[in-house]
Formats: structure tokens, sequence, C-alpha cells
């Protein structure tokens, strides 16, 4: 029996050309979403790429550098996962990506561990705040400190990957899309 050093990644979201594409580790994200998928369906840049599944990480284009491969993954806090990759033109929001990864475990929680269940209903309710928070009241800064803390608590506290993985999604979008957490009061009324 011969074991095959190929990975099958799925190419998804805003892109040119989604489907399957069977490759060898180490093909960078860039490479799958530029070369192989054509870039964004609307012709507008990339912002953002999320790798392994709803659970996780977004990476910015400035890390489609990095080999798709499990250790080059994990040592930029993502994973590779199942292989999914779904790509965000420049008007994706990342503050509503986080809010989507809390709002999903907080559906698919079997709800047997608090961390998860309970977790995942306070993350929605705190990037609510923190989305409709004003830049110069503090409370931003506020309730940021408490979604890490959430983040935290869910990743050592929970029984499952469902809960201990949540905040990867979260983690990333506030470590690389600050701007989208902290917005003024112009800019959140219509």
């Amino acid at each position: 029996m011969s074991w095959s050093n190929d990975q099958v990644f799925q190419l998804a979201g805003n892109i040119a050309r989604g489907g399957i594409v069977e490759t060898g580790f180490g093909v960078t994200l860039g490479q799958l979403v530029d070369d192989f998928g054509g870039g964004t369906a609307t012709g507008r840049p990339v912002r953002a790429a999320q790798v392994g599944g709803p659970l996780g990480a977004y990476l910015p284009v400035s890390q489609f550098g990095l080999p798709m491969d499990y250790e080059a993954f994990a040592e930029a806090g993502a994973m590779v996962g199942h292989g999914g990759v779904v790509v965000f033109d420049e008007t994706v929001d990342m503050g509503v990506q986080a809010k989507f990864a809390m709002e999903f475990c907080a559906e698919e929680s079997c709800g047997k561990c608090t961390p998860c269940r309970v977790g995942a209903v306070r993350g929605v309710e705190v990037i609510d705040k923190i989305i409709a928070g004003s830049a110069s009241d503090g409370a931003v800064a506020e309730n940021v400190v408490l979604l890490q803390d959430l983040c935290e608590l869910m990743t050592d506290g929970s029984l499952c990957a469902m809960g201990g993985l949540t905040p990867n999604p979260v983690r990333s979008a506030l470590a690389h899309w600050p701007e989208d957490f902290a917005r003024t009061d112009s800019e959140v009324s219509p």
C-alpha cells in the first residue's frame, strides 16, 4: 500500500473558481486562493480566508504565504482541519464574522458543558455590545477584554472541540482586524 502526500482542499465563499482541489501538502494558502481559485468572485481584493471549517481561524492576506500543513498552521495559531477554505473580499466585516462563530457554537452546542453552552451565548451578547459601542467611551475596550477572557474560559473549560475551538475565529478576527471592533457612533448609526 502506498500513501499519498496529497490533501483535498475545498475552496468556497467569495471565490472565482470554487470547488475541490487535490494537491500536495505545502502549497501555500495564497496559491490555493489566487492560482487555483482565481481570487474573489467579485474581483475585489481578498481580505481574509477562514481555513479548517467554521471553527478555524481567519487569516489575513499577510499570512497567505503559509504552507498548507498542520505544523505551519499550528505555529500561526490556525488549523488546516478538514481543508476547507472560505474566502472573503474587502467588504467583509470581521466583527460580524466573529459573531457568526459564536452564534454557530450557540446553535450547535450539545449543552453538556457550561463554558460552551453559556459561553457562546454570552459571546454573541458581548460582540453585539462591542459592535454597537462607541470607540471613545471605553466600553469597547472593556468588552474586548471581557470577550478575550470568555474565549480563554471556553478554550480551557469546554469538554469537547466545539467549545474549545470556537474562540479561534473570534481571537483571529480581534487580532488581525481590531478596527472592525472599534467603530465610532457615526459608523454604527444608519
